[in-house]
């Protein structure tokens, strides 16, 4: 057995690193008043290999960095030590709550141990990833996720069952549209709404109860005669319900027509806000982003809901939404179905070029970098694009800083996690180097007297679509 030491890295240093988890079994000691280490076995993840780093997450809720020791291979175990949870501190006063000098990011252990009642709600089923080297004061979720400060996980929210059935509709849905058109997709990407008939099925307008249990599969404010179409508002609605039920500020904060609430909504294309407000009495009438739905008070991105198909080569330019919330979830797996890929997120109000290759095509920047991996890691100066957190960090794919920015990162997504952020955030769909990846996606704001007509269906049939709106 290999025993290490571990030193506790910094948010900097974690965020710059393309690190792998580590599969670790529960410690065997338990924690004592005097917080003594305690050992814990770690099993060497698949494709990793001796010198490799590891991120562990100790009984304490930290993340820590563990190099593989000399001579071990995948799935052998090895033992560390790590720090013990410690005693519990004292409850913090109001003043101290209340003064802003806390961590934007708490882990779930300094949550609790903060006795935090404002926050408390909003913590528990999600994690919240911050963006940028700096923390911003803090506030609730909503205002966090408006401002561009963070991006939210949601792990769970699409069974792998569902991901296999939406992901097999989309690949006829996809088959369809190319014998429509004539020819493939361009860049790689096929753009697949779920509310297009010739896609995924005619949809048959209707409404069911206003309020339907969460948890009832007879009661629906859609029924379609396609079993896809079903499935994405049953998982859309599975996400409205988790933000309602944990993350309520996100309705009050980004949807919720109250004062202040132009100034609290992204900005389009042409760099201004909404000019004209929701109805007053919409935030009585819709008190949650349930209810929003259920009455067809959203204004959708064009084309959304809609299902994302890349194959190799194939990427999402760096873009805005500019709508109020963006729910993405993977239906394909890392490093199993595709290789490179990922969603990479630019901090603050970044402007970056549209193409995320730059001048250089992903399987070029891949064979470039990959003898040079290592050494670019350890600078600094190179930035992974794979999503997967099982690649061996040697074939990693990476990308010169210079095109990329030194305020990137690419956040890791396993099947069925939903991702959520705001539309003021620069995104990009990064470069497939192999294999095919697929994402349901949906961006969404409260409508408007403003909301164009195409854009306000939804899941319903489309009464058109945009002929500019090429899906590809």
């Amino acid at each position: 057995m290999h025993m290490l030491w571990l030193a506790l890295a910094s948010h900097a240093f974690l965020s710059a690193s393309p690190s792998i988890r580590a599969r670790v079994a529960p410690p065997s000691i338990a924690a004592t008043a005097e917080a003594e280490p305690v050992r814990m076995r770690v099993t060497v993840p698949a494709g990793v290999a001796a010198g490799d780093p590891l991120h562990v997450s100790t009984p304490a809720g930290e993340l820590l960095i563990v190099t593989v020791p000399a001579g071990l291979q995948t799935g052998d175990p090895f033992d560390i030590l790590v720090p013990a949870l410690p005693p519990p501190p004292p409850p913090l006063s109001a003043a101290q709550a209340g003064g802003g000098d806390l961590p934007l990011v708490l882990s779930r252990a300094e949550l609790e141990r903060s006795q935090l009642p404002a926050d408390a709600p909003e913590a528990g089923r999600f994690e919240e990833l911050p963006l940028g080297p700096q923390l911003e004061p803090r506030g609730s979720i909503g205002e966090r996720l408006g401002r561009g400060a963070c991006i939210l996980r949601v792990p769970g929210v699409v069974s792998s069952d569902e991901a296999a059935a939406l992901l097999s509709a989309a690949l006829s849905a996809r088959s369809a549209q190319v014998e429509r058109r004539g020819k493939p997709p361009s860049r790689g990407r096929a753009r697949l709404p779920v509310s297009e008939p010739s896609l995924f099925g005619r949809a048959r307008v209707g409404r069911g109860s206003r309020r339907p249990s969460a948890a009832s599969s007879q009661q629906r404010c859609l029924l379609t005669t396609g079993d896809s179409v079903e499935t994405c508002e049953e998982v859309l609605l599975r996400v409205l319900d988790l933000c309602d039920e944990a993350m309520p500020s996100l309705h009050e904060t980004l949807f919720a027509p109250r004062e202040g609430w132009q100034e609290r909504q992204p900005r389009n294309a042409q760099g201004s806000q909404p000019e004209v407000p929701p109805p007053p009495d919409l935030a009585e009438r819709c008190p949650s982003l349930r209810d929003l739905y259920m009455a067809a008070e959203l204004e959708w991105s064009e084309g959304e809901p809609a299902i994302n198909v890349y194959t190799s080569d194939g990427y999402f330019g760096a873009h805005k939404d500019h709508l109020a919330l963006t729910v993405l979830i993977p239906l394909t797996a890392p490093s199993t179905d595709f290789e490179g890929g990922g969603t990479g997120f630019w901090a603050g109000n970044s402007a970056v070029g549209e193409d995320p290759r730059g001048s250089e095509t992903a399987a070029h920047a891949h064979r470039r970098t990959r003898r040079h991996s290592r050494a670019v890691e350890a600078a600094s100066v190179g930035l992974r694009t794979s999503s997967s957190p099982l690649l061996p960090a040697a074939t990693r794919p990476l990308l010169p800083t210079a095109r990329l920015g030194r305020h990137f990162s690419c956040v890791p997504l396993h099947v069925g996690t939903a991702l959520l952020f705001g539309g003021d955030v620069t995104h990009a769909g990064l470069p497939v180097a192999g294999g095919l990846r697929s994402v349901f996606v949906a961006s969404f704001s409260t409508r408007t007297p403003a909301s164009p007509p195409d854009r306000v269906h939804g899941l319903q049939m489309a009464p058109s679509v945009s002929p500019q709106f090429g899906g590809g």
